[in-house]
């Protein structure tokens, strides 16, 4: 068994879907093999939620006592797993790259292993969480906020926080969405969980560092 692998908790075949095992078996090398497997296991996930949940390219961590949640979205390779690993310390880690949302506006576990720079290698590795030292899910964690991330290396000083109406917030969030149009009255699903949140916070920040405090604030300290 592979390191990481007994972390992926979805039950893909309760969901009609299973990996494609291509992406897997192309694998050139054993340190190729396992960023292809979370990959087929992220098509497959994607493949089964699709029609039944709101899916977003972002990273989610939750509350350890209280489970609540604070999803972050943005473009891939603006450091949501560099966030994740940082937040993960102290707050659950749900997962880094694909956050699904059932009806009931419930984060559906996936703590995926996260790419990172481990001493002694010359290349990201596919690391379990645990590994990291994160903290493990507790099941669905309901949403409390959700945030669209902005990283800006020349600003100085704090993240700078700002609420989003709801149009804007949802323009913005529907290009890091997958699926959406599969999913009955998708857009409305998706206007819903902004407002039963409160809101988009749109946030510019330099460093991951900087954003726990934030964080703290929206769902309590650890």
């Amino acid at each position: 068994m592979l390191p990481g692998e007994t972390l992926v908790r979805i039950d893909l075949t309760s969901l009609g879907a299973s990996p494609d095992t291509s992406l897997a078996a192309s694998a050139s090398s054993p340190e190729a093999l396992m960023p292809a497997s979370t990959q087929a296991v992220t098509h497959a996930l994607i493949t089964a939620g699709t029609g039944l949940l709101l899916m977003f390219h972002a990273g989610a961590v939750a509350h350890p006592g209280t489970n609540r949640a604070v999803v972050y979205s943005a473009p891939g390779g603006t450091g949501k797993t560099t966030l994740s690993r940082l937040l993960g310390a102290r707050f659950r880690y749900l997962t880094d790259e694909t956050v699904a949302v059932d009806a009931q506006n419930r984060v559906l576990p996936y703590p995926k292993p996260l790419s990172v720079r481990l001493p002694g290698h010359d290349h990201k590795v596919e690391t379990p969480p645990d590994e990291l030292g994160l903290l493990p899910d507790a099941g669905p964690a309901p949403v409390s906020k959700i945030l669209i991330l902005d990283r800006d290396d020349g600003l100085s000083g704090g993240p700078q926080v700002h609420e989003m109406d709801l149009f804007d917030a949802v323009m913005e969030l529907i290009p890091q969405t997958s699926a959406l149009a599969a999913l009955d009255a998708g857009l409305h699903r998706l206007a819903g969980l902004i407002e039963a949140t409160g809101g988009v916070l749109r946030v510019r920040y330099r460093e991951a560092e900087t954003l726990a405090p934030l964080i703290a604030d929206l769902i309590g300290e650890p």
